[in-house]
């Protein structure tokens, strides 16, 4: 039986930045409110999703290959995408980020056009879409 460190934090109630060791995979806010991070080293992926300035709602930390799996940018297209998927009990987290590639090297400051994107899937195991959340452009984090 495979151990996956799932942790519901309470300990901590406000949001912090990816520690020193950590990299930031992608960070965003919702229309909802809400927001999510993903810290990443070499072996774990850390997620965090709930308000800002309270307690996360879900917090996952995952070794990569025993519940965490990442899903590099097949190389395709006028976008790069990547994901972080994170799988706790029978639920499926799968955070995105991207950028497209047009906007971000032909930036005008005078449209509302934001290159980066990102958001969360959620699926149970059978594959049926428990939530979809699409990130706020503007406040989307993504490290390509």
């Amino acid at each position: 039986m495979r151990l996956i460190l799932a942790l519901i934090t309470v300990t901590n109630p406000a949001w912090a930045a990816c520690a020193s060791d950590e990299r930031t995979f992608m960070s965003c806010t919702f229309a909802n409110g809400k927001a999510v991070e993903v810290c990443m080293t070499d072996n774990v992926a850390r997620y965090s999703f709930g308000r800002p300035g309270q307690t996360p709602e879900l917090a996952l930390s995952l070794r990569f290959g025993q519940g965490a799996e990442f899903v590099p940018w097949n190389g395709i297209g006028r976008t790069i995408s990547e994901a972080v998927r994170l799988t706790n009990n029978d639920v499926t987290y799968e955070v995105h980020g991207g950028l497209d590639k047009f906007e971000a090297f032909e930036d005008d400051p005078n449209d509302d056009i934001y290159p980066l994107f990102g958001g969360i899937y959620i699926e149970d195991r059978q594959g049926k879409e428990l939530a979809y959340l699409e990130c706020i452009p503007s406040t989307v984090t993504y490290a390509y």
